[in-house]
């Protein structure tokens, strides 16, 4: 990642800030590695009681962005999470994503999708590309090893 770029990771526990922010990191260099202004702001809490989701991105403003992702998943889910929001990311940064009537509208590259949204299909498609990646070339470890871990990382 360039280092005019920005990663601020806070809650959960230290080694899932961590993670998240080589997963953040890691997806940068993947799906936007010419960005030079961005700035990624991630908050691990508790969601999925609250709200019964496991993240949530929003763009703030320009290229600054606030991730909340459920710190308590698994590693892997923590990291197959982080990779679908980064992937929001990429589409804000690359405005192939954006917001209209404060927000109440999705636009996906100038067109009015209606119900579908083509932008999770492309999160739920990429997410386990990147998170792989990340598992082989970043903790040079296996999947299955990862997945293995059964308990809250």
């Amino acid at each position: 990642m360039h280092p005019a770029n920005h990663v601020e990771v806070s809650g959960g526990l230290k080694a899932q800030r961590n993670i998240v922010e080589q997963v953040v990191e890691h997806c940068v260099d993947q799906l936007i590695p010419r960005v030079r202004t961005l700035w990624v702001e991630v908050t691990l809490d508790r969601l999925e009681i609250k709200e019964n989701v496991v993240g949530y991105c929003s763009h703030m403003d320009h290229n600054y962005y606030w991730l909340e992702i459920d710190k308590d998943q698994k590693l892997y889910d923590l990291i197959l999470t982080t990779c679908h929001e980064m992937v929001h990311v990429k589409q804000g940064v690359r405005k192939e994503l954006t917001h209209i009537q404060s927000g109440q509208k999705m636009l996906w590259k100038g067109q009015d999708t209606g119900r579908k949204e083509p932008w999770e299909q492309e999160a739920w498609q990429l997410q386990p590309k990147l998170a792989h990646s990340f598992i082989k070339n970043t903790l040079k470890t296996t999947i299955k090893s990862v997945k293995s871990l059964d308990k809250r990382f």
